[in-house]
């Protein structure tokens, strides 16, 4: 499950960005655009205003002649509007001359306020007859036209549509901005609420539609992985990508598990073999003893007591060897090699040594020399230790096809008995220098497999002992093998 909840994070981690860049995205956009809606009716507001402004002062002009004082503070009064002024000059009127009465017109210059007040870009409202429009923090500044229309031709001798004044305001947009606040956190907590819905509905889903299958899929591939190809991977009937996938590696498993089978089926085969040619290898040293023995027995009626005996304890010793060899063969197949230790002559070891390698090395045309320097005692398994040190011989025998020369010395170093094995053979071929205690290395053989190096040195390492080689292509090998003395 830890590898799905990974999973998970990393899905989160890529999906929910997205998310809050698409939902932040139109929560800005949705706002701006209600900003842009209502910055819209405040003009409209401001519009409608100005033509209620402007048809009050043409009822007050046709009825009364004049412009109430106290309308003016009244529509100065109106909570979102402030600092209404009337912009007009008394000559930008062109009243007829019937209106032209020195009362009147003092009366207008009292109240008028100079074009020249209002900056370059304000004055263009009389040229252009359009309204200016300015946005400043939460105030709407407006600057409408005052427009003539057919009735105002009565009093002014003006066309229509001349700019006859403009009305100037701000209109408050507190309201609308405390509004746009308010809608702004609304929108805030919608997408909060909005996007922690769907992250939650998201892994709900993802657990429960995909969270599991993964981690039983997840799971079967390990079982693959560890070479359990036996548990079929179950699918369901979704028939989507996941469960065609489920299908796929469930036919990759029993072809992986088909291609097994019949590699360990050629394996075997193969094992055997070698274990076969490795036994017949092994065991036709002392068959060869054996047979020489029997032959010598049938031929030699002349021969002593002491000569018969001779030749029946070769048959014993080479019989004794083959069941050794077997046994061997036996442990090296399970793994096991059991040492039977004992306190033993190292004379008695060399001589029975000697004994056991001699013949086959003079059939050889090998000259074999001991140096033996230590006749002391030792602790260690006899039959085993035999068998490691005969196997080291035999491969130097097989290393010098056409003879030569091999020493064999025997000493003692501090706690250790240290046995030296010299051949004049061709050496050890730098390939299978590193490989060469491993089973089944071989280079250069007629026959047998290379499992006697393998026994060897499983033999040494059961006595705690040590084996080195230095070899040189053409000139020969030596072996040198420690052990503890106790």
């Amino acid at each position: 499950m830890v590898h799905t909840t990974h999973l998970s994070t990393k899905l989160l981690l890529t999906i929910v960005p997205l998310i809050f860049v698409a939902l932040g995205t139109s929560v800005y956009l949705n706002n701006r655009y209600q900003e842009q809606v209502m910055l819209d009716q405040a003009r409209a507001s401001a519009k409608t205003y100005s033509d209620i402004i402007r048809e009050s002062l043409v009822d007050m002009m046709l009825t009364k002649e004049r412009v109430d004082d106290a309308y003016l503070a009244r529509l100065n009064s109106i909570p979102d509007i402030q600092n209404l002024r009337i912009h007009f000059t008394t000559a930008g009127l062109h009243l007829r001359e019937s209106f032209n009465q020195e009362e009147r017109l003092a009366r207008l210059k009292k109240r008028e306020q100079p074009v020249a007040t209002l900056s370059p870009n304000e004055q263009q409202v009389f040229r252009t007859g359009e309204p200016i429009w300015e946005l400043k923090e939460n105030m709407f500044k407006a600057l409408i036209p005052f427009k003539a229309v057919a009735k105002c031709q009565n009093c002014h001798a003006v066309p229509l549509n001349h700019v006859l004044g403009a009305a100037e305001m701000d209109i408050s947009l507190e309201r609308i901005s405390a509004s746009v606040k308010d809608n702004w956190l609304r929108s805030f907590v919608v997408f909060l609420m909005f996007t922690s819905v769907a992250i939650a509905l998201s892994i709900i889903m993802y657990r429960t539609l995909l969270a599991r299958r993964l981690n039983k899929l997840l799971e079967a591939t390990k079982l693959i992985g560890s070479g359990n190809l036996e548990t079929p991977l179950t699918t369901d009937t979704s028939g989507d990508e996941l469960d065609e996938l489920t299908n796929a590696l469930d036919m990759m498993r029993i072809r992986l598990r088909k291609a097994q089978q019949q590699i360990i089926h050629s394996d075997r085969l193969a094992t055997v073999g070698r274990m076969a040619g490795s036994i017949v290898h092994d065991l036709r040293s002392p068959m060869t003893s054996i047979n020489l023995a029997i032959q010598s027995l049938q031929r030699g009626k002349e021969f002593t007591p002491e000569k018969t005996q001779q030749w029946y304890r070769i048959i014993h010793v080479a019989i004794h060897h083959m069941a050794t060899m077997a046994q061997e063969l036996l442990d090296f197949s399970r793994g096991e090699v059991h040492l039977n230790k004992s306190t033993y002559s190292m004379g008695e070891f060399t001589v029975h040594l000697i004994g056991s390698v001699k013949e086959n090395l003079e059939r050889a045309n090998i000259q074999f020399r001991v140096h033996e320097q230590y006749t002391g005692t030792a602790t260690f398994d006899p039959d085993r230790l035999l068998r490691a040190l005969i196997n080291i011989i035999n491969n130097a025998q097989e290393a010098m096809p056409q003879g030569g020369r091999l020493d064999l010395s025997v000493r003692r170093e501090n706690s250790s008995i240290v046995f030296a094995v010299v051949d004049t053979g061709v050496g050890i071929p730098l390939e299978i220098r590193d490989t060469m205690f491993n089973a089944f290395v071989t280079s250069g053989k007629i026959r047998g497999t290379g499992l006697g190096l393998a026994i060897t040195k499983s033999i040494i390492d059961q006595h705690r002992g040590t084996i080195e080689v230095e070899s040189e292509l053409g000139k020969g090998t030596k072996f040198t093998v420690r052990i503890p003395s106790s």
